[in-house]
């Protein structure tokens, strides 16, 4: 089921500029990624994996660094945010940001949503250096902080409407499904489920979507519970809390 776009309008006149921003800058390290390894569909050879390597999360480096008191080593928390493997993979993740990004942005404010964000992408790092923290596999991808994008989403929108391509077999077919059943169902089966079963070599960082959701869920339920008048005399499309 891929997600097309969301029914849950911005304000007249609202930009979402960081969420905007935040495209942008990974858009421009992913072009840098190509110019520098020569490659764009998938980076596989010796310059992506020195790449990688530099910019990523290695759970032994960055065990070994705090428990060294070297807390410089944390800096690939944030780095790797911005680094993808592929246009796979950046395309998905632009995706995601794009659709559920700009109603979180507008929700929290500029400012704290961008403090959020990197916050959602930390926390969905450590949960990945827990999974092994012995590993020397560097993790990369924004998918962590966007899981936390997606998890506030589902507490301050639930009932938006997610307008969603599916494709089975050869039936294909444009459906609208409420947040409240579509990110659920792409938490458990998207991420839940393969953590569980161990889909080690898929080389996803399941851990790291499902950390970085619960502490979405986490800020919006916090988010929620500081502004209830917004909630109470809600407006129809979910920007008082629909």
């Amino acid at each position: 089921m891929l997600p097309i776009r969301d029914e849950n309008p911005k304000p007249p006149g609202y930009k979402p500029i960081v969420t905007y921003a935040l495209i942008a800058i990974n858009v421009i390290v992913f072009i840098g990624e190509i110019l520098f390894t020569g490659q764009i569909l998938e980076f596989t050879n010796q310059r992506a994996a020195i790449l990688i390597t530099g910019l990523g999360t290695v759970p032994a480096e960055i065990v070994n660094g705090l428990i060294d008191r070297d807390y410089g080593v944390i800096a690939p928390l944030f780095s790797s945010m911005f680094v993808h493997a592929g246009i796979m993979h950046i395309g998905g993740n632009m995706l995601f940001l794009y659709i559920f990004g700009d109603n979180i942005e507008y929700k929290f404010g500029r400012a704290k949503y961008l403090a959020l964000y990197l916050l959602w992408g930390v926390v969905a790092g450590f949960a990945h250096i827990m999974s092994d923290p012995s590993s020397q596999i560097p993790a990369i991808g924004a998918s962590g902080a966007i899981s936390g994008v997606l998890g506030a989403y589902l507490i301050l929108f639930p009932r938006a409407k997610i307008v969603t391509f599916l494709l089975m077999g050869f039936f294909t077919r444009m459906i609208r499904i409420p947040a409240m059943w579509y990110l659920p169902f792409w938490f458990i089966f998207q991420n839940v489920l393969p953590a569980v079963v161990g889909s080690s070599g898929s080389g996803v960082a399941f851990l790291a979507h499902i950390g970085g959701f619960l502490i979405g869920l986490f800020s919006g339920y916090v988010y929620k519970k500081t502004h209830k008048s917004e909630f109470m005399y809600g407006s129809r499309y979910g920007w008082k809390g629909e």
